[in-house]
């Protein structure tokens, strides 16, 4: 993944951390020509991990009142909708190009861009 900047807390830089290594993990995986028993668990724990962080982030906007909360809501709103769509398809499809290409491409995008930009 290309280089992203830190961000301003400790939880959030930590929290980062583990969504690069979870993502690095799930292409490792995919690389490799895991089983698709062996796949299953990286997408919905990368879910599991992006939802704990943007509710702890969320929570912490709206203790210090953070005036575009509502819009960096959404976009986790949006982001999470698209993780529980690529994961119904790979779990009915077990395209392995369509799940690599979103983590390797779309995910790092959104990724970089979101943190630079809004965290």
């Amino acid at each position: 993944m290309p280089e992203y900047p830190q961000a301003a807390l400790d939880f959030m830089n930590r929290d980062l951390a583990g969504f690069v290594a979870l993502r690095e993990e799930l292409l490792t995986l995919l690389a490799r020509q895991a089983s698709h028993t062996e796949v299953d668990a990286l997408p919905a724990e990368l879910l599991r991990h992006t939802r704990h962080h943007f509710a702890e982030e969320e929570r912490q906007m709206q203790e210090s009142r953070f005036p575009p909360y509502p819009m960096h809501k959404m976009e986790h709103g949006r982001v999470l909708a698209e993780l529980e769509k690529r994961i119904a398809q790979w779990q009915q499809q077990r395209d392995v190009e369509s799940l690599r290409d979103f983590a390797e491409v779309a995910l790092a995008d959104w990724f970089v861009n979101h943190v630079g930009m809004m965290d």
